[in-house]
């Protein structure tokens, strides 16, 4: 028996108490106190304003964004970053109602999308210069001119060390550069980094969590992949972020980038290593010599030549447990007997996932209740959505909606 099953039976265990019946027998009864409610929350892209109309009508924080939930647990599934104007915001709102959660007996869980995993390894296509400027200060403009500054003190090292290099490593022109970091995003990328405040805080998330037998997850592992445990998918992703941070540390120390590189700019390092390698260990045999590899650090350039696969890695790859959308997609039938085994693996009863807005924009239940697919595209200014939640009692399965509306998804059993 799997531990999540374990806990779901411990969970129903605890919801009977044992009474005394006439005559002496005992007999079982329901508890006074169900279990905690569970409502669960999609994907948020920096809509400050959308998720806490949400969570005021779901009764889990008031106006000011203070716990209202008592003991009941708020997930939420991923995608807080990117796109709206309100990342910092909410990464603030969801910490805070944290550790208010927590004083109150209740809990926030938080597991990452693909967009906060994207932005940890310095994917930003998606962050706007309004993202960006809401992690600058004052000096902002002043940071980006350093960083300019150090971005071209990178070029010239590279013209020592790598003569003749071509096409070069680092090619940014000024207007590129400025283009690519606008005010704010040199302190976003350091924000996020491993020594960051949020960085710290996002690389010890999970990419799936187990609740009362419900699984959650942002996009959700394929069933037709090869089963993993919820704790293999977590280590998975975990460590290929620390393999990306534990690289681009290494290329800083020596000197060949800058600890807020764009994950191009980290690709264009790391391709440009191997081709230098590749360029002069060439040369040299068709002379007959030893390369002259005089300062190039081999191992370095074996570890650039892997990070240059980093697509393929499950936190990226296309099919992968952050990107998958056949749960949104895909039709019933084919998911019905790889999914049943999926959930059997995990020892679990459903699974809840975000990660694809479909039109009208509500919460779907499928598979007969063991799948819900709650991304209603919140960020109403890009996807034209609304914002929404779902509680889970039991077996009851109830959509709640930013005005206030409640429609229930599945009747309690």
């Amino acid at each position: 028996m799997t531990r999540l099953r374990r806990a779901s039976l411990a969970a129903a265990a605890a919801s009977v108490v044992l009474l005394t019946a006439p005559g002496g027998r005992a007999a079982v009864v329901a508890a006074q106190t169900a279990a905690p409610r569970v409502v669960a929350i999609g994907d948020i892209h920096g809509s400050d304003d959308g998720v806490l109309a949400v969570l005021r009508a779901a009764g889990l924080a008031d106006r000011n964004g203070h716990w209202t939930g008592g003991t009941a647990t708020l997930v939420q599934t991923g995608d807080i970053t990117d796109r709206g104007p309100g990342v910092r915001r909410v990464f603030d709102l969801m910490r805070g109602l944290g550790d208010e959660a927590a004083a109150a007996g209740g809990r926030v869980v938080t597991v990452l999308g693909n967009h906060e995993v994207m932005n940890l390894v310095g994917e930003l296509r998606d962050v706007t210069p309004a993202i960006c400027a809401s992690f600058g200060g004052a000096n902002a403009e002043a940071i980006r001119e350093e960083a300019w500054q150090t971005y071209q003190d990178l070029v010239a090292r590279r013209g020592r060390t790598r003569r003749g290099e071509k096409p070069q490593g680092l090619a940014r022109t000024r207007d590129n550069f400025r283009q690519a970091y606008q005010p704010g995003c040199v302190d976003y990328r350091l924000a996020l980094g491993p020594e960051g405040n949020y960085g710290r805080w996002l690389r010890e998330l999970p990419i799936a969590a187990a609740v009362q037998g419900t699984v959650f997850m942002h996009a959700g592992a394929s069933p037709l992949a090869e089963h993993a445990s919820l704790d293999e998918l977590n280590t998975r992703a975990r460590d290929e972020v620390r393999r990306f941070d534990r690289f681009l540390d290494r290329l800083v120390k020596a000197n060949l980038a800058a600890p807020w590189f764009r994950l191009e700019d980290v690709l264009a390092v790391a391709a440009a290593e191997v081709r230098w390698v590749n360029a002069r260990t060439a040369a040299a045999k068709a002379r007959g010599d030893a390369p002259d590899l005089d300062g190039v650090d081999l191992t370095l350039t074996a570890e650039a030549a892997a990070i240059l696969d980093i697509g393929s890695w499950s936190i990226l790859a296309g099919e992968g447990p952050l990107w998958y959308r056949g749960y949104a997609t895909a039709d019933e039938a084919t998911l019905e007997s790889p999914f049943t085994a999926l959930l059997r693996h995990w020892g679990a009863d459903r699974l809840v996932v975000g990660h694809t807005p479909l039109q009208p924009f509500r919460i779907r239940a499928r598979l007969t209740g063991r799948l819900y697919v709650i991304d209603t595209g919140m960020l109403s200014s890009v996807y034209k959505g609304v914002g929404s939640a779902l509680e889970l009692d039991g077996g009851k399965a109830t959509a709640i909606y930013a005005d206030g509306t409640h429609t229930v998804l599945v009747p309690a059993r």
